[in-house]
């Protein structure tokens, strides 16, 4: 026998079963001559050059890691015409990232074409994945609101944001550059999400720890005023704005119609939880179904115990996690389902909602003897 002591052995783990879950990943798609038409996981600029994007396209690539993006999985569609992409074109693209790949935004950036947009929402209707569309650099209020009127019927605006206001960044050579809102809101969803540990959050404005601040921008590419926000926010808009001379995100709304997903946190949660449950179930295909109802139990416990830790974060809402979630799997499953090899589960989920005003009243009195 040795002598008594603390032995601590070392050994590479086994790769994680199920799919990706991390909902802060960030797809980006560009138009060029150069990179890479297959996904490509992305974890500095230097790897989008490696890919051998264009610089411009690697530089956002470097912003949206920046901002808070744990991850950048870059992807070039083959496009006849490079400046003239078609939705087609663009489609083939976005198609090249499976389900597999897991949650996430999906963005083109800097792209305001129409195809460009389609292509994003159709994408983002078959996916559940959250999907980033950009204004125009310069555009007016007005013409935005419009543009999101126009988007929201469209299947996937539950989970679409159309940002507005492009941030400047000063250069080395005492020059600017600007880049899309599209690009920092993906970097801030990443942020937010590591932060709240779960994307039912709003990266936006301070929340005591810089939420939508935009690291590094000295200024937006258009000042919306006061009115122009009202006008942008009831179109379903999200907002860049300069409050106290710093940029940020100051909104969080789908382009939705449906006041079930108008906070686009909404959208991206459930996209979390597509994306989570699906993973955790994935182990039950293939199990024996069995009378007794051992499996059914188990499947009952497994949901309960991924959902619970969400309500314990403020996910879901409900001063009980019983009030804040439901799990019928007993129920939901017959006879007939058991024949045709099939395990059932019904699941309902209360979403929290984030604060969009804060109101104060506050009433003053003359001191007595005055």
């Amino acid at each position: 026998m040795t002598r008594p002591q603390v032995l601590v052995n070392v050994a590479a783990a086994l790769q994680e079963r199920g799919a990706p879950t991390d909902t802060g990943v960030a797809f980006m798609v560009y138009a060029g001559a150069t990179g890479s038409t297959t996904p490509v996981d992305c974890y500095s600029k230097t790897d989008a050059l490696a890919s051998l994007a264009p610089d411009a396209i690697a530089t956002y690539v470097g912003d949206a890691l920046t901002q808070g993006a744990p991850k950048v999985t870059l992807l070039r569609a083959a496009a006849v015409d490079a400046s003239a992409v078609t939705q087609a074109e663009w489609a083939t693209a976005l198609a090249m990232l499976t389900i597999d790949l897991g949650p996430g935004q999906v963005l083109i950036p800097g792209i305001t074409t129409t195809a460009a947009h389609d292509a994003l929402l159709a994408h983002g209707a078959a996916t559940g994945r959250c999907v980033l569309l950009d204004a125009a650099e310069d555009a007016a209020a007005a013409d935005i609101a419009t543009l999101a009127v126009s988007l929201a019927a469209a299947a996937g605006s539950t989970n679409a944001g159309l940002i507005a206001g492009w941030s400047v960044f000063p250069t080395t050579s005492g020059a600017t550059r600007v880049v899309p809102g599209s690009v920092i809101a993906a970097g801030l969803c990443g942020r937010g999400d590591a932060a709240a540990g779960h994307a039912n959050n709003a990266p936006a404005a301070d929340q005591g720890r810089g939420a939508g601040y935009v690291h590094g921008a000295s200024t937006l590419s258009v000042l919306y005023s006061d009115s122009d926000h009202d006008t942008l926010n009831d179109a379903g808009v999200c907002v860049f704005r300069v409050y106290l001379g710093q940029p940020q995100l100051y909104g969080w709304v789908s382009l939705s119609t449906d006041p079930n997903y108008r906070q686009l946190n909404w959208g991206r949660m459930a996209m979390q939880l597509r994306a989570g449950i699906a993973a955790a179930a994935s182990t039950f295909l293939f199990r024996q179904i069995d009378a007794q109802g051992f499996l059914y139990s188990e499947l009952a416990g497994m949901l309960r115990g991924y959902l619970a830790p969400l309500w314990a974060a403020g996910a879901l809402f409900g001063t009980s996690a019983a009030d804040a979630f439901g799990v019928d799997v007993a129920g939901v499953n017959t006879p007939s389902t058991v024949a045709a090899g099939e395990l059932h589960a019904a699941v309902d989920a209360s979403l929290s909602p984030h604060t969009e005003k804060v109101v104060i009243d506050v009433v003053t009195n003359i001191a007595q003897g005055a």
